[in-house]
């Protein structure tokens, strides 16, 4: 489980230091993938497969179901922690989440989420604010 918000910064070949609290889950490989909200997941390896099987099970019948396997699995990047905890991050996947220095490394329960700084802290202000503003329950059990 990942959960809290944690700032790192980018170098100058891409790579990325993870929090130590992340690093467990991630020390059998990782992949790094491509999200809706132009941030990037970064799941265990073994998390990944559950994702796939997920993926498995959209129809092939179905245009945008199609478009989104073939994203979601062409984007993918399989990585391993270096010695010192760092990923690291192709520049395509750099340029779609807009990652250029300043990272928001953010817990997402199974996944991380990569975002760049400024549009995180923007994101979850916005998100924040929604979030104070919901007085219905969300599901059965939750809260």
């Amino acid at each position: 489980m990942f959960v809290g918000e944690y700032q790192h910064t980018l170098d100058s070949k891409g790579r990325l230091i993870l929090p130590s609290a992340f690093r467990e889950p991630l020390e059998k490989g990782l992949v790094i993938t491509v999200s809706q909200d132009r941030c990037l997941k970064v799941h265990p390896r073994a998390e990944w497969q559950r994702v796939l099987e997920g993926l498995r099970e959209l129809r092939s019948t179905d245009e945008q179901q199609r478009k989104f396997l073939r994203v979601m699995t062409s984007q993918a990047h399989l990585d391993e922690l270096d010695k010192q905890g760092r990923i690291t991050i192709p520049g395509r996947l750099r340029e779609y989440a807009l990652l250029q220095r300043d990272v928001a490394v953010v817990g997402a329960d199974s996944a991380i989420e990569l975002w760049d700084a400024e549009r995180w802290a923007s994101y979850r202000d916005e998100s924040m604010s929604e979030f104070a503003a919901i007085d219905t329950p969300l599901g059965e059990g939750v809260f």
